[in-house]
């Protein structure tokens, strides 16, 4: 292949301006976009010319949260089939994701970019206990503890720290004092409030429905110490929690300008409670649920059968038969956490989407395609789109290399056949991923994958 491809005749969604740029030309050179130009460009001697005729193309797509340890060599593939072109590991044990990320610089495994932050700094007692807690946490006891825990993990070259549910806000304030702005911050907050976490400088939160819950929810659900965010109890708190909630009650109202002030990144994950919104009927026939990867299916198999529901059509979609009437208040739970995305998004707050992907359905880099959806619908679509390239590049700190198609960043690119702006949905219709220059064809990388043998064909 030319070490230089031109890409003409591009309607370009660069993720920088608020309106694509038609009949655009986007100049490759190695790894890397050389040039980038309204109209026509001279194309250089030898250099590769495709002409899209019109098509649509977008930064490669970055997904701010994943688990990489619990998806499989599949799940890595499928972030690439779906135009997500990098990732930030947002929980894992450091030896673990450091083996995976070797092997994808070294092309032993297929798949993203991989910024990490290595393992979930929770507090003195799991907040995430058996196999799961065993893969990804590490317990910090004390304030005197943090260096020695801290200091590796940012020595191996971390991109970002995580901070976890069980923390309490003196350890968390101390954990971001450490790190003393040498990479971002970010957490999955339980006893620690976000207010708290923002006025002590963390640089972002991961998902909007337990981390930013004790500021807006009514004062008796509350977190604090104590809470376990196993079983059904955790649940109904967290639903009738984000029903209750009043996003015009001072403390709300303090925590989304705070946000939006110091522009705190909210990595959003609301996709977990996709399948809320569509229902039983509507995740039954999701399409997504061909490529539940083997790692996950395998899980979910073994805990349907122990549940004694394997003969269940929908065992593979971890969704427990709830009451319509659960179904519809979860739903509505859910639309309130659009609310408050849309809110800080329109004082001027950083909005990223992330998905936690793989630790519910639906899978891996669909699970993009659905925040996608729900973003759309909170901030509008170029928005949405915003929030999974240049300014989730900028909370990962990454906006020289990823994030827009602009000169000097990676030529990581998604070629999409028809207009997302006008149907979201449109996402989808890829055809051609380029990651350094290299370009993928989305369906090939597909029909490698193992099909879920129980999907209804």
């Amino acid at each position: 292949m030319s070490a230089e491809i031109l890409l003409k005749n591009v309607r370009l969604i660069d993720g920088l301006r608020e309106q694509p740029i038609e009949r655009a030309a986007v100049l490759i050179r190695g790894d890397r976009i050389a040039a980038v130009e309204t109209g026509e460009m001279a194309a250089p001697a030898g250099a590769q010319i495709v002409d899209l005729g019109g098509k649509t193309v977008t930064p490669g797509l970055i997904d701010t949260h994943v688990h990489t340890v619990t998806i499989g060599d599949e799940g890595l593939k499928l972030f690439m089939a779906n135009g997500i072109t990098s990732v930030r590991d947002c929980g894992a044990k450091l030896e673990l994701v450091l083996a995976i990320k070797e092997a994808l610089e070294s092309g032993r495994k297929f798949g993203p970019r991989l910024y990490f932050c290595g393992p979930l700094l929770d507090g003195a007692q799991s907040s995430l206990p058996g196999a799961s807690g065993a893969l990804m946490t590490q317990n910090v006891p004390s304030r005197e503890a943090i260096p020695a825990i801290v200091k590796p993990i940012l020595d191996a070259g971390a991109d970002s720290l995580k901070l976890y549910f069980g923390l309490t806000a003196d350890l968390g304030e101390a954990i971001i004092r450490y790190a003393d702005g040498r990479v971002p911050v970010t957490g999955h907050l339980g006893y620690m409030r976000a207010s708290e976490a923002v006025k002590a400088g963390i640089n972002g939160l991961e998902h909007i429905s337990p981390s930013v819950f004790n500021d807006v929810c009514p004062a008796h659900l509350r977190f604090g110490p104590g809470t376990s965010m196993a079983g059904r109890q955790f649940m109904e708190r967290l639903r009738a929690g984000w029903l209750g909630a009043d996003f015009s009650a001072p403390e709300a109202r303090a925590l989304i300008d705070a946000m939006a002030r110091r522009q705190v990144a909210m990595g959003t994950t609301m996709n977990i409670n996709w399948l809320f919104r569509v229902g039983y009927e509507g995740a039954a026939r999701d399409r997504d649920r061909k490529y539940i990867v083997p790692k996950i299916l395998s899980g979910r198999r073994e805990t349907a059968q122990a549940q004694g529901k394997l003969s269940n059509p929908d065992w593979d979609l971890y969704f427990s038969r709830l009451d319509q009437a659960i179904i519809d208040q979860e739903r509505r739970a859910l639309e309130k956490q659009q609310e408050f995305c849309r809110r800080l998004f329109e004082a001027g707050g950083l909005v990223v989407g992330g998905t936690d992907a793989a630790i519910n359905y639906p899978p891996p880099g669909f699970s993009l395609m659905r925040e996608l959806e729900l973003l759309a619908e909170a901030i509008g679509a170029m928005n949405a789109i915003r929030a999974v390239t240049s300014k989730a590049a900028i909370a990962l700190r990454k906006q020289d290399d990823i994030g827009a198609v602009a000169p000097g960043r990676f030529a990581d690119l998604v070629v999409i056949d028809s207009d997302p702006l006008a149907d979201i949905t449109r996402m989808r219709n890829i055809s051609a991923v380029f990651k350094g220059g290299v370009r993928y064809d989305p369906e090939s990388v597909l029909l490698e994958l193992p099909v879920n043998p129980n999907y209804p064909s």
